[in-house]
């Protein structure tokens, strides 16, 4: 079954050699996919009767799920990918959504379905190009967030899985589903600010939904299981980049552990994890500085006026604290192989726990031999040496430097 994606993936590629914009070609080439879909529509209508041929069903809807995604890979190009996606939607989308409300509690039908959707929202290639009139851009993401929540709600109801089964049975889909959110997220193809201007929650829905499957995870399997750890760090960098107005409206204890996970993947031996948690961590101390300024600002005019993740990092600096002694741990005394990364979120993090960095500058220079804590201690004076209180591209750079040359 699964080699159905493949199959179609390689036709698909034949097709676009001389498909150019014959979209009557288009349209005989998926012909066979349509009538699929026409036949899973008319079975569907006799879903809780007795003649329901719900085996047969699940074979077809779980290989029409394969095909389609061997098809969305293949087309890289705009024109064919824009074709493939005005034949799908709006057409056939409300025939994956019932499946997905139907079966979504067995893995091997709604593994292949996210990975559809995972694959159709992804703009690789820049294949996902609507025209400043469309709106497509935003209606794909309602279809994002639908799969989100309808999948999510279902995962969150399992109960008493065994450990041999919670990967397959949870785990797996979930980081697909991390996946998907995650490149319609970054694909640059909606403005998120017209959900809240117009009051629709399909933004919001999608990403408390996300936060709700992370507290459902164990700290411990989120870490153990490498394509759910890769899918859940860059999720949300994506999400610390784009979306911390978000983020620092969650409850403080939501925030404390995204915080304490982002800390533990700063020691992570997959670099990628760990450089997209240096990434994340630097996303969120910029926001908190920036809103640190503004506090400033704010109260010699007389407003008291505080940002919600002014107030967590007042009640607990004992977390960016944490991460300011892993990063300094890391880059002094273990193989640091992403110095550039790890210089990112630093300067930050000294700027905001300047009496921590103190303290910890103290430590290191009293572990050294008496002959050689001078020479720490200039070091470390040398560190903020033309560096200015400011996280401008400029000053990072200059402290990137600093921290090279040292």
């Amino acid at each position: 079954m699964r080699y159905r994606t493949t199959f179609y993936s390689a036709l698909s590629r034949l097709l676009m050699i001389e498909l150019g914009e014959d979209e009557d070609r288009f349209e005989r080439f998926m012909m066979p996919l349509a009538d699929t879909f026409e036949r899973v529509a008319s079975q569907l209508a006799a879903v809780g009767s007795p003649v329901f041929p719900e085996e047969e069903l699940k074979i077809t809807f779980i290989g029409l799920c394969r095909d389609l995604q061997g098809v969305a890979y293949a087309f890289v190009g705009k024109t064919s990918f824009m074709m493939f996606f005005d034949w799908l939607y709006p057409r056939h989308m409300e025939v994956l959504h019932r499946c997905l409300t139907l079966w979504c509690h067995l893995p091997s039908v709604s593994t292949p379905l996210l990975k559809l959707m995972a694959e159709i929202v992804q703009n690789k290639q820049q294949r996902l190009q609507f025209d400043v009139s469309s709106p497509n851009g935003i209606l794909l993401f309602r279809e994002v967030s639908k799969v989100v929540v309808t999948y999510g709600s279902q995962m969150l109801s399992l109960q008493d899985m065994l450990p041999s089964e919670v990967y397959s049975v949870k785990y797996k889909g979930v980081a697909v589903t991390f996946q998907m959110l995650k490149y319609a997220l970054s694909g640059n193809y909606v403005n998120f600010g017209v959900f809240r201007l117009y009051g629709d929650e399909a933004l919001d829905n999608a990403l408390n939904m996300f936060v709700k499957l992370v507290l459902s995870i164990p700290q411990s399997d989120l870490m153990h299981y490498p394509k759910l750890c890769q899918a859940y760090f860059s999720l949300l960098e994506i999400i610390a980049q784009d979306h911390m107005n978000f983020l620092s409206g969650l409850e403080p204890q939501i925030v404390m552990y995204l915080l304490s996970s982002v800390n533990e993947g700063l020691s992570s031996l997959e670099m990628s994890i760990c450089t997209g948690c240096c990434a994340t961590l630097d996303y969120v101390v910029t926001y908190v500085f920036k809103n640190l300024m503004k506090r400033k600002l704010t109260a010699a005019s007389g407003s008291e006026e505080t940002s919600p993740i002014l107030r967590i990092v007042d009640l607990h600096p004992e977390v960016l604290q944490q991460m300011l002694s892993t990063i300094m741990n890391i880059i002094m005394f273990e193989d640091c192989r992403n110095q550039w990364s790890m210089s990112r979120p630093l300067l930050g993090l000294i700027l905001l726990a300047e009496k921590h960095f103190e303290q910890l500058r103290d430590s290191v220079i009293r572990m050294q031999p008496a002959d050689r804590q001078r020479a720490m201690d200039v070091c470390f004076q040398s560190l903020m040496d033309g560096v200015e209180r400011t996280l401008l591209p400029k000053n990072r750079d200059r402290y990137f430097c600093v921290c090279l040359s040292d």
